[in-house]
């Protein structure tokens, strides 16, 4: 019996399901209907009983379940707890690479370590393993706190958040596109660009909004997603066509060829901290937060 296997009895005993289950997993439908055939060949007995459309337990499955639940949840806790409670391990603080970082998270890391002697381990944070891959950066000691926008995680409800920064959408223009002179750039003044627009998978909803927006005025093949930011800055550079990124990847240290002007369209975003809601009760979490906003207070202050 392995993660994923567990993972879909537990949502699908949830959702009575396999399409809601595959939505919450962010996978395909035919993986929950795989992995739940293949642990009742490996366990001899049916889980699952269909009637129509709707997914019931057996009996024996109703009973799997129930018990998996309570030693999922008791496990997990337990394992956060005592990776929590651990005075000798760093805290783990994972960012998402956005060019601001640079400057605010070492401001953090100077104000931590005047108001407490536990060590703090930097690491980046790339958002291209599956879902459940980064949830479990949480629960595998990989990850204390992860810094990024609000809506990566969806909601997710394993999950508490601290806002750090509102923004919103920016187009990368190339500095010799007359779009470059525009402040606000609005949807009609893309109609004859192709986009490349960021995005993860699962894609989140702040993106997948925009993109709705474009695909009323623009044609599906004038817009292509890229895993990267800086993919996004690339393409704008060469004059490719214009990037769409959070307002929080700009970056005017390096690249003079291109402008970072806003996209006229009402989407806000929040750039913060997540952290598993069990984190709150730490005796580090309140310093690590407090330390985290006064950082990034001071770098704004910096900012023209």
């Amino acid at each position: 019996m392995n993660s994923m296997q567990v993972k879909c009895v537990i949502a699908l005993g949830k959702t009575k399901s396999y399409t809601k289950t595959a939505e919450d997993l962010y996978v395909s439908q035919s993986t929950v209907s795989k992995n739940i055939s293949r642990l009742e060949e490996e366990l001899g007995f049916k889980i699952v009983k269909v009637k129509g459309h709707q997914v019931e337990f057996t009996d024996q499955g109703q009973f799997f379940y129930e018990h998996l639940d309570k030693i999922h949840q008791n496990f997990e806790e337990t394992l956060s707890n005592i990776y929590s409670f651990d005075n000798q391990r760093p805290i783990i603080v994972r960012h998402s690479m956005v060019p601001f970082e640079r400057f605010y998270i070492p401001r953090f890391l100077q104000l931590t370590k005047k108001s407490s002697k536990r060590q703090i381990k930097i690491e980046g944070f790339r958002p291209y393993n599956s879902y459940e891959d980064n949830i479990d950066l949480f629960y595998e000691n990989k990850a204390d706190f992860i810094l990024i926008q609000q809506d990566f995680f969806h909601g997710d409800k394993r999950l508490g958040f601290t806002p750090l920064m509102n923004g919103q959408y920016s187009v990368i223009v190339n500095k010799q596109s007359p779009l470059a002179e525009k402040q606000y750039i609005d949807v009609n003044d893309l109609i004859d660009q192709h986009i490349y627009i960021w995005n993860s998978n699962p894609g989140v909803g702040s993106v997948l909004e925009i993109e709705k927006i474009l695909k009323k005025k623009l044609k599906k093949e004038q817009i292509s997603e890229v895993t990267g930011l800086i993919s996004a800055e690339m393409y704008a550079t060469a004059n490719y066509g214009v990037g769409i990124v959070p307002s929080f990847a700009y970056d005017n240290q390096n690249n003079s060829n291109v402008a970072y002007n806003y996209l006229n369209l009402h989407i806000p975003l929040v750039y913060g901290a997540f952290y598993l809601k069990s984190t709150e009760k730490q005796p580090y979490f309140k310093n690590i937060i407090q330390n985290l906003k006064r950082a990034l207070t001071q770098e704004k202050a910096q900012w023209h």
